[in-house]
């Protein structure tokens, strides 16, 4: 006799807990940063009034860079650099600053430095991200820079998205951004 009304109860209360009417919308986000400028900027360590920077501009929606697009960077020899890298999109008024961005979304980002071979310029990361252990891994918006004899190549810098993937490698995720910068050591 009370089966059917205790059963009755419990689907009203389970359809009315189902039909939060304080239920927020929540708006799309978009899933890889667009960049459409990068620039680095190199500041000698022994002379910290010599700043080089580089900038590539109008990039692809997808990150990369038009075939017109390029910089050349000159350093010095057996030489210790800062480096940062700055990112922004131009699509969007007023600028919007995409380091920033990375910089708060650390824990997703990762940059990968890869100079061709035969250009004497190595590349350490400096800033790290907030991911639990075995983290944290390398973010790359900050790095030190060394650069060895007389050389040149290119400096292939990308920015790979990691979200909930992140291990401090490059295979992870998608790319945000992939160019190339001449470089030459003198």
């Amino acid at each position: 006799m009370f089966k059917k009304p205790l059963l009755w109860l419990t689907a009203i209360t389970l359809l009315a807990g189902a039909c939060n009417r304080d239920e927020q919308n929540v708006d799309p986000t978009e899933d890889n940063e667009r960049i459409t400028t990068v620039t680095i900027e190199f500041t000698n360590k022994a002379a910290a009034t010599e700043i080089i920077t580089a900038t590539i501009d109008g990039l692809s929606a997808d990150g990369t860079q038009p075939n017109s697009a390029s910089a050349t960077v000159s350093l010095k020899p057996n030489a210790a650099y800062s480096m940062r890298v700055l990112l922004s999109d131009k699509t969007k008024t007023p600028v919007t600053d995409i380091s920033a961005a990375i910089k708060t979304e650390a824990n997703e980002h990762l940059f990968v430095y890869k100079p061709t071979t035969g250009l004497n310029l190595t590349i350490t990361p400096t800033d790290r991200d907030t991911n639990p252990a075995p983290g944290p891994y390398p973010v790359g918006l900050t790095n030190n820079v060394t650069t060895g004899a007389v050389s040149s190549g290119k400096l292939n810098v990308v920015l790979r998205h990691q979200p909930n993937v992140k291990n401090g490698t490059a295979t992870p995720g998608t790319s945000d951004l992939d160019v190339s910068f001449d470089v030459v050591v003198k």
